[in-house]
């Protein structure tokens, strides 16, 4: 049995009404928003893949905390190294799935 209207003016009374303009308009930010200093990053995010420690002994790493989960991380390398690392950790049913690419930094 299809469910096709018979009558197609009747489904217009069902659309959703259109958007205030209103409801789009942001105010444009001003120089004493840019003075401001950023957030502190809250202290769960430093625990990532990126900045621990890799170890031969260990079979698996441990499970990730849920916050740094589906999160882009980027580590810079020090003065003595020319590559930056992203990494992303992504869960899947029980599993835990971490990518990590490293690049060169051009000098």
């Amino acid at each position: 049995m299809d469910n096709v209207p018979e009558n197609l003016e009747s489904v217009a009374e069902f659309e959703a009404p259109p958007s205030p303009d209103s409801s789009y308009a942001q105010a444009l930010l001003g120089d004493e928003d840019f003075a401001k200093e950023p957030v502190a990053v809250p202290p769960q995010l430093h625990l990532t893949v990126l900045g621990s420690e890799n170890s031969e002994e260990a079979p698996s790493s441990p499970k990730p905390q849920h916050v740094v989960l589906n999160h882009l991380f980027i580590e810079k390398g020090w003065a003595s190294q020319s590559v930056v690392a992203l990494g992303l950790t992504h869960r899947f049913q029980s599993k835990y799935v971490t990518v990590v690419l490293y690049k060169p930094l051009k000098r």
